[in-house]
């Protein structure tokens, strides 16, 4: 079989896994937004803790969004993915504008004092084609959390 130079950064971009997002074509996409993540019992200190209640809202101005199927924290350190907040198939409607969850952080995770939410949407006949994410916000570790069992 032959390659043409132009098919080879394709055939390398294919091996590696990588792929382009979001995967929903953009205009599809475009009008969703989410916003700051909240305290759900209103407004407090700018920071949170494991376990608290939290709102996650968004708006969807002129999208075709019509689904939330999952809510992930990710570290705003190093961007990598930590841990799934919330997991629905085949998802909330995008009506709602918000969904509240507990924030659930696991303690060993709680050191890289700076995080944010990534929110997957749906349009239709796609599955989490879109995403969007709130602001980095700071989260508190447990004062009374163990750490000596974490590495790192």
């Amino acid at each position: 079989m032959k390659f043409s130079t132009a098919s080879i950064p394709i055939a390398i971009a294919l091996a590696a896994g990588a792929t382009a997002a979001p995967v929903g074509s953009p205009s599809q996409c475009n009008g969703w937004a989410v916003s700051s993540l909240e305290h759900a019992a209103g407004p407090k200190p700018s920071t949170f803790s494991s376990n608290d209640k939290v709102i996650v809202k968004w708006t969807s101005a002129d999208s075709q969004v019509t689904t939330i199927r999952e809510v992930d924290l990710f570290s705003a350190k190093d961007h990598q993915f930590l841990h799934t907040q919330y997991r629905s198939y085949p998802g909330v409607s995008v009506s709602n504008g918000q969904l509240p969850f507990t924030l659930s952080v696991p303690l060993c995770l709680q050191r890289d004092g700076e995080y944010y939410i990534r929110v997957y949407s749906s349009t239709p006949g796609q599955d989490m084609d879109c995403y969007s994410q709130t602001p980095v916000f700071k989260l508190t570790p447990d004062p009374k959390g163990n750490f000596t069992q974490c590495t790192n």
